[in-house]
């Protein structure tokens, strides 16, 4: 009798033991240590941005140099007293077959803007990732912020009834001349120091689908364009060929 007792008893233990755990993980962990790593991946683009807006601001600095050293007329504007300017080359102008596009969407009469250049930049393999599914423009390369009007601006920086960050659903043309419905967001993200922040516009939605149609790699060069029809914002997205990067 005295070993069944026992033997029940170790049993009860083991089930006892089984239901409760050695320690518990709060809810909010695995939530805390995501945002963590966006975060820090986030600062992370954000450098290789800025470090490739250096490079492309070295490289026509210094094809501009190699210009006005080899250009005749350099002597006569220095005795003459003109000054070089310090200003980047123009960039490169919206391709004939996007404006193609643009009069075929705005036939009937609609009013079309003209194109405003937003940003150019590099591709990195978090703009690329189907996880991520976003396009990041960060608000220090964006060349022209006059791209939103005021209420889009102030809309991107509210919330719906869920309390989720408002979107803006644009129609853009693809490097291919496709038409995709993407959203267009605002990310505002605090900075590991926990003083300043960082705020970048992002395309999502539908991105990895225009990303995967148009063979997207990192590296890659883009340019993305404003342009409206009757007032509603539209983009427009140009691959520029790896042999014109520079």
């Amino acid at each position: 009798m005295e070993a069944d007792e026992l033997k029940k008893k170790k049993n009860r233990n083991k089930r006892k033991f089984r239901s409760k755990p050695v320690f518990e993980i709060p809810d909010d962990f695995v939530d805390w240590e995501v945002e963590y790593e966006e975060q820090q991946e986030q600062e992370q683009e954000q450098e290789q941005e800025e470090e490739y807006s250096d490079r492309k601001a070295s490289s026509a600095k210094r094809r501009k140099s190699s210009s006005n050293n080899n250009s005749p007329t350099k002597k006569k504007k220095e005795s003459s007293g003109e000054g070089s300017s310090s200003s980047q080359p123009p960039p490169r102008p919206l391709p004939e077959e996007f404006k193609e596009v643009i009069r075929r969407l705005a036939q009937g009469g609609k009013r079309v803007s003209e194109e405003k250049l937003v940003i150019e930049k590099g591709l990195f393999k978090t703009d690329l990732a189907k996880g991520n599914n976003r396009l990041s423009i960060p608000f220090t390369q964006v060349l022209d912020h006059t791209f939103l009007t005021d209420e889009e601006t102030h809309f991107l920086t509210t919330r719906d009834g869920n309390n989720k960050m408002n979107f803006k659903e644009v129609t853009i043309i693809e490097p291919s001349l496709e038409l995709e419905k993407v959203k267009l967001c605002r990310w505002d993200m605090n900075k590991a120091n926990g003083k300043n922040t960082s705020s970048n516009y992002v395309l999502n939605g539908a991105w990895s689908n225009v990303a995967q149609r148009n063979h997207l790699e990192p590296e890659d060069v883009v340019q993305l364009w404003s342009f409206r029809i009757d007032q509603e914002l539209h983009l427009a997205l140009v691959k520029i060929p790896h042999n014109n990067n520079n």
